[in-house]
C-alpha cells in the first residue's frame, strides 16, 4: 500500500477536478493485467519504498470500481498486449528485450495447460485482466499495443460520442508510462484528469535512490505539476 504524503510529492494547489458529477465522468481502468500485478509474472511490480506493489493495487482498485459503478460513472478499460508474429511490436523489443516481446517463444505462463500460448500474445493468461477487477457485462475493453490508452483505440471516438463527458479519472499501471501517457493524451484534448494514487503503481527503477519508489513518485509528480490531480481513493469518494 501506498504510505506516501501526496502533498510532500504532488502539487496540488492547483486543481481541475474540484468536484464529480458522474454524467460527466468515466473511469479508465489501465492495463490491470496478471503480467503486472500477479506475482511471478516477469513484469511484476513489486513496489517499496513508498511505493504500492501489484498486489497492493488490487483492493483499492475494486473499491473505486464497485463506488463508480453505484455512483453511475461509466467504467472503461484498456487491455495491452502484442500479437505472437511481430506484426505490431515497433521498438518494445528493443527496449524491453527480456520480454521476448512480438514473438511466441520464451516461458508460457502457465508453463503447462491450454493458455500457455506465449505470455506476450494479446489474449494470452498473461495479459488477462486479473479476476478481482474483471470488467462487468457491457463495460468497453480497449486493446492496445502502445502506452496510451488513446493510441490505436477507439477511446477518442468513444468520448466523442459522449460530449457531455468532460474528467477522466484513471487507475491502473503502470505510474511512469501507459498511466502517464494516457493522462498526457486526456489533457491535449481538454479533459479533467484525476489519477487515483493508491490504485497505481510503477517499474522499480535502479536511477533513482528511492528504488521502487522512484519512477511512481516522479510520474505523480509530473502528473500533478502539468497534466491532472493526484488524489487518493479516500478523497475521490469524498468528493460525491
Amino acid at each position: 500500500m501506498s504510505n506516501l504524503d501526496l502533498d510532500a510529492i504532488c502539487n496540488r494547489d492547483y486543481k481541475v477536478v474540484t468536484k464529480i458529477d458522474p454524467k460527466k465522468t468515466i473511469l479508465l481502468v489501465i492495463d490491470m493485467q496478471r503480467f503486472f500485478l500477479e506475482p511471478g509474472q516477469p513484469a511484476y511490480l513489486p513496489g517499496g519504498d513508498g511505493a504500492p506493489s501489484g498486489v497492493d493495487v488490487i483492493a483499492p482498485s475494486a473499491k473505486v470500481i464497485e463506488w463508480c459503478r453505484e455512483k453511475g460513472i461509466t467504467v472503461m478499460y484498456s487491455k495491452w498486449g502484442l500479437r505472437g508474429d511481430g506484426w505490431d511490436v515497433g521498438r518494445w523489443a528493443d527496449k524491453w528485450p527480456t520480454w521476448n516481446a512480438g514473438t511466441p517463444e520464451g516461458p508460457a505462463w502457465p508453463p503447462e495447460g491450454p493458455e500457455s500460448s506465449g505470455r506476450f500474445r494479446n489474449y494470452s493468461y498473461a495479459t488477462d485482466i486479473v479476476q478481482e477487477l474483471e470488467p462487468a457485462e457491457g463495460e468497453l475493453v480497449l486493446a492496445k499495443s502502445r502506452y496510451s490508452s488513446f493510441d490505436g483505440t477507439i477511446l477518442d471516438t468513444s468520448l466523442r460520442e459522449r460530449p457531455e463527458v468532460d474528467t477522466i479519472l484513471m487507475i491502473g499501471v503502470t505510474t511512469g508510462f501507459c498511466v502517464r501517457y494516457t493522462a498526457n493524451d486526456a489533457f491535449a484534448r481538454n479533459y479533467r484528469v484525476g489519477v487515483i494514487a493508491d490504485c497505481t503503481s510503477a517499474v522499480n527503477d535502479p536511477l533513482f535512490e528511492e528504488g521502487g519508489a522512484g519512477q511512481y513518485v516522479a510520474a505523480l509528480r509530473d502528473i500533478s505539476i502539468g497534466l491532472g490531480d493526484v488524489m487518493s481513493s479516500e478523497e475521490l469518494f469524498k468528493m460525491l
